[in-house]
């Protein structure tokens, strides 16, 4: 079954590595594989029900050959549709109990149109394969940009699982940030979507090293105090060096548009760091962890490393 908060199960992953669905995936999509018969059947029912009409209807002689044509029609369609219920693509995974893999960076799209979202498709395109997701929950589950390794039927193509591959490696230097985004613009220009897939894994990747992990929370919930003295120096991550300076003045640099910001900045008596950032001197939510400062500026997490 799918993790709490998650329709895709971390448990399951060992289960569907091996090509296999679990015994509780294989009860979920048995249970979706008979609904989509019942479906069928419920399609199939009227027209074995103008068929037989047809075929015992007693009118007219002259029309007997074509009541007899028209009751074989119909009783043909209904016995096609019948036997469709057991050969369609995701009854026949479902017997079969089969998975395959691909992995690859991931790209998401849609189908349908705004006034029938109730029939619009959902899909996932990782490693050239294009691949169903099994519900909109599924598909709003899938990160938009990384790479993945998606667990699937092979006639089908529905989505069983799904998980998620570290990040690509980045660029390094200080034009690095600059060099993720230049190659993002040339892959939005090939129209490829298998190049865009993979500059917008470069971007998350980019973007998950600026944010650092999460702060971490202390034992009675406050926030870690600072000291000034710990905070002399630079700091940098791939997008940004900030410059705490003794004299209360801060300096902040841009890689991508090389801008340059001056401001002030403080420690306070409760151990919090202080700037201007917003006009005024107020406190920002703060922790440093070695050589790791993380500031969190309107809700966005940034990490920095020192550098001196």
């Amino acid at each position: 079954m799918p993790d709490q908060e998650s329709p895709f199960s971390k448990s399951a992953l060992p289960t569907n590595q091996s090509g296999r669905l679990t015994d509780e995936q294989s009860q979920r999509w048995a249970r979706i594989a008979k609904g989509r018969r019942q479906s069928l059947r419920g399609v199939a029912l009227p027209f074995a029900a103008i068929g037989a009409l047809l075929l015992f209807f007693n009118g007219p002689a002259a029309t007997a050959a074509a009541r007899s044509n028209g009751a074989i029609a119909f009783l043909g369609v209904a016995a096609i549709l019948l036997v469709a219920g057991n050969l369609e693509p995701v009854n026949a995974d479902v017997r079969e109990g089969r998975v395959e893999s691909v992995e690859g960076a991931i790209m998401k799209a849609r189908r349908g149109t705004q006034t029938t979202q109730a029939r619009w498709f959902y899909y996932l395109d990782v490693g050239g394969r294009r691949l169903r997701a099994m519900s909109r929950a599924s598909f709003d589950a899938a990160p938009d940009a990384g790479y993945v390794r998606v667990y699937f039927f092979p006639r089908s193509r529905r989505v069983v699982n799904l998980e998620q591959l570290p990040d690509p490696p980045i660029p390094i230097g200080s034009n690095a940030a600059q060099q993720v985004f230049q190659n993002f613009a040339h892959a939005l220009l090939s129209r490829d979507r298998t190049t865009i897939a993979e500059a917008s894994a470069g971007v998350a990747a980019l973007k998950h090293v600026i944010e650092g992990p999460p702060l971490p929370a202390s034992s009675d919930g406050t926030p870690s105090r600072l000291r000034a003295d710990d905070l002399y120096g630079t700091w940098t991550n791939p997008a940004m060096t900030v410059t705490f300076m003794k004299n209360g003045t801060a300096t902040l640099k841009t890689a991508i548009a090389d801008i340059r910001r001056d401001g002030h900045w403080s420690v306070d008596a409760n151990g919090r760091l202080l700037t201007d950032a917003s006009g005024s001197l107020e406190p920002l939510e703060a922790s440093l962890n070695g050589t790791q400062l993380t500031i969190v500026i309107e809700g966005q997490r940034m990490a920095f490393t020192r550098t001196s």
